[in-house]
């Protein structure tokens, strides 16, 4: 198959600039354009691996593109028809980060790029508003999102730490970000992404130790952990009764999640007056229904707020349907990278399952999938590389049909000593 020359150029260094201003909303416009260069460049130098398996990125597409049909029924179609098309464009940058890029490259791609963007919001000083007074921003746009791209950062970072397939310059680096990371993670006063990240921190150890361990000693590791689930969900009332107490007696956190839990109840009105295919994709918060909404939240731009609850936000907007269109791709790859770790356990499996993991640990109490929204792309690219991601059920050692050498040699001087001892035949049959 003929080649082009532009197919030859990398993307790599690409990969990386549009991640870094995926990483910086509050640039606005400039970020946007950016963004949608170089994912044009990027589709035009990997057009043969973004047109293949087209199935699978059917699939991924099919909650932006019902998004972009919830124009027929929505208050505002306008609206929905423009925020639909973008959550395309967003979900089709995740797409061409799977395809184009390996996983080991992805998570190189997504620690220099956010070292990048995190460096430039240190160097900002761009300050938020927080409980406990005024806390750095960078060029996120709010502490909750600067924190969760600290978590990005940070596990990224461990992992080209980790991994003896990056060059040294770049696991020197790696460590060295490491303490303006933490920095940044802990001054941002966010219990989540603390949280998250202790978590993220205790799965990766323990992949680390399941890779000295056989396929049936993880394969047992996972049953077992199916297995302690089923307690763990019988007791998650509890669970959430005392993890309430917590957060309100010794925490002295708002009893409300600062009001998440009035918008909840919001939300939930708004899911039974349209539960099969919501009200219209962002016809909440940018039409006639959320002016009360943001009234009652102290807000007045409905393009940054949401219920806090991606199911939730969902639901509103797109009812059981988008719901479903969401999960069905999700629960796929996860039980994909299960099966994949199971097979083989190394850096760029180890990445994809925890941040993959880390995104969802947040679905039900803050908003994951939005236009140009970096916790979006990468979610997509991670389902879409663990979708393609070939099985290594084949054993690094000797395969059957690979003789031993020293198989070989006795071969070879059996054949020697059969050829010896045949009898010459000088009148040979014509």
């Amino acid at each position: 198959m003929q080649t082009y020359g532009f197919e030859r150029l990398p993307v790599f260094g690409l990969a990386v600039v549009l991640i870094a201003f995926l990483c910086a909303p509050s640039l606005g416009a400039v970020a946007t354009l950016v963004q949608l260069g170089t994912l044009m460049a990027i589709g035009m130098i990997g057009w043969r691996q973004l047109l293949a398996n087209p199935l699978a990125s059917l699939a991924l597409l099919l909650l932006p593109l019902f998004a972009c049909a919830s124009a027929l029924w929505s208050p505002v179609p306008d609206i929905s028809l423009r925020y639909g098309l973008q959550l395309v464009v967003t979900i089709v940058i995740g797409i061409a980060m799977g395809r184009v890029l390996t996983v080991q490259q992805l998570v190189l791609a997504v620690f220099l790029g956010t070292t990048i963007a995190c460096l430039a919001g240190l160097g900002s000083g761009r300050t938020g508003v927080s409980e406990g007074g005024p806390v750095l921003i960078g060029l996120s746009g709010s502490k909750n999102q600067m924190s969760y791209i600290t978590l990005f950062w940070i596990g990224s970072a461990v992992c080209v730490l980790a991994s003896g397939a990056y060059r040294l310059p770049w696991r020197i680096l790696a460590a060295l970000t490491l303490a303006p990371a933490g920095f940044l993670l802990l001054q941002g006063e966010s219990m989540t992404a603390v949280v998250s990240a202790v978590i993220m921190t205790g799965l990766l150890a323990v992949l680390a130790l399941a890779a000295f361990v056989g396929r049936g000693g993880r394969l047992f590791a996972l049953l077992a952990g199916l297995l302690l689930a089923v307690p763990t969900l019988v007791a998650l009332p509890e669970i959430e009764r005392q993890a309430d107490m917590l957060r309100t007696d010794v925490l002295h956190k708002d009893a409300s999640l600062t009001g998440r839990t009035v918008l909840w109840d919001s939300a939930d009105e708004l899911i039974r007056q349209s539960p099969i295919i919501g009200h219209g994709y962002k016809a909440i918060w940018l039409g006639p229904a959320g002016k009360g909404l943001l009234a009652r939240n102290n807000q007045r731009d409905g393009r940054a707020f949401h219920f806090h609850d991606t199911f939730r936000e969902l639901m509103a907007d797109l009812g059981m349907i988008g719901l479903a269109l969401f999960l069905l791709p999700l629960g796929f790859a996860g039980a994909r990278g299960a099966a994949l770790l199971i097979g083989k356990v190394d850096t760029p499996r180890a990445f994809a399952a925890v941040t993959l993991f880390i995104i969802l640990l947040r679905i039900r109490t803050e908003l994951v999938v939005a236009p140009f929204m970096i916790d979006t792309v990468l979610l997509y690219a991670i389902v879409t590389a663990l979708i393609a991601m070939p099985f290594a059920w084949a054993s690094p050692e000797r395969s059957p049909a690979a003789p031993s050498r020293m198989h070989r040699q006795w071969r070879e001087r059996s054949q020697g000593r059969s050829q010896q001892r045949e009898p010459l035949n000088p009148h040979p049959s014509q």
